[in-house]
């Protein structure tokens, strides 16, 4: 079921992820109204810039992943890895009593188990 739909997929989830340029974008802004917190300082906005950043590349990286099968695997697996590292950070520490945080983590973890069907072949 997912192996014969990845391509649109990887397509939906990777513009899901792109979407966090905002936060390269409008670092305060994104950090402020997604976490609660206030950036402090040059090296707490700059991190948030290059998360942001980093993670509108592993967007646009599924995306192009959807048009060349061979590189679905491995951008699935690096996907699924930075992924899960969010679920667990956000989970794993006071940022899950944020809504917000809390529903970006729960949508990355549905991601993760269908890039992982994906992986297994179902």
């Amino acid at each position: 079921m997912v192996t014969s739909n990845i391509e649109p997929i990887l397509i939906i989830t990777g513009v899901l992820t792109a979407t966090m340029l905002a936060q390269f974008l409008a670092p305060s802004w994104m950090v402020r109204h997604t976490y609660g917190e206030t950036l402090s300082d040059a090296v707490s906005t700059g991190l948030a810039r290059h998360w942001g950043l980093l993670l509108f590349c592993v967007g646009m990286l599924l995306v192009y992943s959807a048009f060349h099968p061979a590189l679905r695997r491995p951008t699935v697996v690096a996907a699924s890895v930075e992924k899960a590292g969010f679920v667990a950070c956000v989970y794993g520490t006071s940022l899950r009593h944020s809504r917000i945080a809390s529903l970006l983590a729960a949508g990355d973890a549905a991601m993760v188990l269908v890039y992982a069907l994906y992986l297994f072949g179902f």
